[in-house]
């Protein structure tokens, strides 16, 4: 069961990678766009992590639209 957000806390998706976090958690490094692992690494490094992260989750959507889709059931008679 996913936990209520309270006072503007909204999950976010990390652009290095992938990691669901919830923000703004007080007290917490992270950012709108870096979960709290992430922001800590230099910025050059997120920037590489970034776009293979995007290369990816593209890679992963063209193999999901080239998978066969299951047949229906043949209908009994």
């Amino acid at each position: 069961m996913p936990t209520p957000t309270t006072s503007g806390q909204r999950p976010r998706t990390c652009r290095a990678c992938g990691k669901k976090f919830e923000y703004p958690v007080k007290g917490n490094p992270a950012t709108r766009h870096h979960c709290e692992e992430c922001v800590t690494l230099p910025a050059e490094t997120r920037k590489v992590l970034e776009k293979l992260n995007t290369r990816i989750s593209q890679l992963e959507l063209q193999l999901r639209r080239l998978q066969p889709k299951p047949a229906a059931p043949p209908a009994a008679s």
